[in-house]
């Protein structure tokens, strides 16, 4: 396995691990692709189909906003 396909792996257990801690009723709409349960988007991910790619692109995302402090930025202008 190569150095990428090692970080894409370390990526999607990740978010994995991340999906898996939330509550067992967690569901999240995507777009017009639709509401999926929190065993639903581990199934995509697992799956890297598009909405797995979807979510492991926003759960990234998340990350970087709250290691910047950017999210921290965005939540104290709206006090």
């Amino acid at each position: 396995m190569s150095k990428e396909e090692d970080k894409n792996e370390d990526i999607k257990e990740l978010v994995i691990a991340r999906l898996d801690i939330m509550p067992s009723n967690y569901q999240l709409s995507i777009g017009n692709k639709g509401t999926f349960t929190k065993n639903q988007l581990i199934d995509h991910v697992k799956q890297e189909d598009e909405i797995g790619k979807q979510v492991v692109k926003m759960q990234i995302n998340f990350i970087n906003a709250l290691t910047s402090g950017k999210l921290m930025e965005t939540l104290n202008k709206n006090e």
